[in-house]
């Protein structure tokens, strides 16, 4: 859940950060297929006495095309025209219109256009093939392999854009199409040029093959390499590392992301999430407020920090969080967002709130089972043991529930139980219903100590608190199953404690001195200043 969870209220959530400091980082995004990236980069760089104007009006327009809007296409493709003739490129668009406007004729004088310019391009080729792809693969198959054919008779097949497109062409078939955008790389590397396209195409075609994604990260690997200051390169290995669960890579990798000047603003939202998901909450703390001060309006911020503070258990820090996420205007709330405000309202003493909040919850997700224990908890916290325990039974005749819910219920009715100590028939019917469902839970982790601890507190409380043979029972059932493992007395120290002190009083009670010596001198072992206890252990007769 925790990592689904973070990138699903995270993606598309608020503007995006910088500019970037060269157009040519929004032609990488467009060829690489992120779009929106592209579309700011390319606008924010337009009038920058570096862009090459030709260059980018022909991806300008090229987004125009996918938004449909061939007019404002027409017209970047015009100005590109305009500021460099030389550039074949921005002919193949105007023939991408004409063909889009169904008129093929208009189309095939502006291709002629841009091969002119050099009869030998077998680039633009590929461009002019890839225009009649994008317009109608199927209506236009006769020439798409006619220039397909060109470009690798000219190239004598080393043509990288004519493999980008045969992979773009058949993409449905990662396999095979992974290969071509893998061709198109070496074929690239052989010209002594970094194919950003056909690395970015190639990692994210074979990473959906289970065998591929290895291969896949370490093709992204090698970008970052060859080319350590993109940051379309940092970014897609920080991607890849995350989708494959290896989330220590992916906040290290991302690290380096956000540092770089072209990062964008949301992917400082990522960070932060991926923070948290590597158990980094102090530095997801930091990253989330960064990303607010810049831009109050990034509401899922809110929610970032309140996963962070309930993991340091911050519960105050937690709660004014949440607050402040239910009470942004028009947030879109996910169920989970109910669980991070109702568990900090219970841990800051607002049980009734709490309550509130968890209905709420449970009418907006009336299928999700999971919410009931919840509710459960939040009406045992504000004082109404009966309905909490009512909406459990529900949980649990319904087919639900694991170790954790049965321990829990389990508490519901001891907490019945020690509230009606004087009240036998009260306090003895409850406390045998805490025992049965620790049983249930003992039955699906059989020997846990505190499992078993909690079973000894509960005949203790069904005898009123007096020692008893059944709980001395249990406590000793205790000790010899972490007896068979001295590992685990650091983990269990205190239900050790528990268990000696116990047994030590208990064996005192029915005068078996030997054994309340043996026990007290246990429990001294791991408490030695408790001068209570020495106490009592030295007045026992020899």
């Amino acid at each position: 859940m925790k990592k689904r969870f973070l990138f699903s209220i995270l993606t598309g959530t608020a503007a995006l950060f910088a500019s970037a400091q060269g157009y040519q980082d929004g032609v990488d995004n467009f060829n690489a297929g992120r779009f929106e990236e592209a579309k700011i980069i390319l606008d924010n760089t337009y009038n920058s006495p570096s862009t090459d104007k030709a260059v980018s009006s022909y991806y300008r327009g090229c987004l125009d095309i996918r938004d449909k809007n061939l007019t404002a296409a027409k017209q970047r493709f015009d100005e590109g025209i305009a500021a460099n003739p030389q550039y074949a490129l921005n002919y193949v668009g105007l023939g991408e219109i004409d063909l889009r406007n169904g008129d093929k004729s208009a189309a095939e004088k502006n291709f002629k256009a841009a091969l002119d310019i050099n009869k030998k391009d077998t680039e633009v080729m590929a461009y002019v093939a890839r225009a009649y792809w994008n317009t109608d693969p199927v209506k236009y198959k006769k020439e798409i392999d006619k220039y397909i054919a060109k470009a690798f008779k000219e190239s004598k097949n080393t043509e990288p854009a004519v493999y980008v497109l045969q992979g773009d062409m058949i993409a449905s078939d990662p396999n095979q199409a992974s290969g071509l955008y893998e061709m198109a790389i070496e074929q690239s590397k052989a010209k002594d040029e970094i194919n950003r396209e056909a690395y970015v195409k190639y990692a994210q075609t074979y990473f959906q093959v289970p065998i591929g994604r290895d291969y896949a990260i370490k093709r992204l690997e090698e970008f970052n390499e060859r080319d350590p200051e993109s940051a379309l390169a940092q970014r897609e290995l920080a991607e890849k590392y995350y989708e494959n669960g290896n989330l220590g890579r992916a906040w290290k990798q991302y690290e380096k992301y956000v540092e770089n000047p072209n990062h964008f603003r949301r992917d400082e939202q990522r960070y932060a999430g991926l923070l948290y998901s590597a158990g980094e909450f102090d530095k997801s703390i930091e990253w989330a407020n960064k990303v607010l001060q810049q831009d109050a309006s990034v509401y899922p911020m809110y929610r970032i920090l309140t996963l962070d503070y309930e993991a340091l258990k911050k519960w105050p820090e937690a709660l004014e969080n949440a607050q402040k996420l239910f009470n942004y205007p028009n947030a879109q709330l996910v169920p989970n967002d109910y669980i991070l405000y109702g568990d900090a309202l219970i841990q800051n003493d607002k049980g009734a709130e709490a309550v509130e909040v968890f209905e709420k919850a449970v009418a907006n997700n009336p299928d999700d089972a999971s919410l009931m224990p919840k509710l459960s908890a939040a009406y045992a916290a504000a004082g109404n043991n009966e309905k909490s325990i009512e909406i459990m039974e529900k949980y649990f005749q319904d087919g639900n529930g694991g170790l954790n819910d049965l321990y829990s219920m389990s508490n519901r009715y001891a907490s019945v139980a020690k509230q009606n100590l004087e009240n036998d028939e009260i306090r003895t019917e409850n406390a045998d219903k805490a025992i049965k469902y620790i049983d249930l839970a003992l039955a699906k982790s059989e020997g846990n100590p505190q499992l078993l601890n909690a079973k000894a507190r509960l005949y203790l409380t069904r005898a009123k608190n007096q020692l008893n043979p059944e709980s001395s029972a249990i406590y000793e059932e205790m000790l010899k199953g972490l007896a068979e493992d001295p590992s685990k007395m650091d983990t269990y120290k205190s239900d050790y404690m528990t268990a000696f002190r116990n047994l030590g009083a208990y064996y005192y009670s029915v005068k078996d001195y030997a054994k309340a010596k043996e026990y007290f001198d246990k429990y001294l072992e791991l408490d030695p200043e408790n001068q209570q206890i020495r106490e009592i252990r030295d007045s026992i007769p020899e």
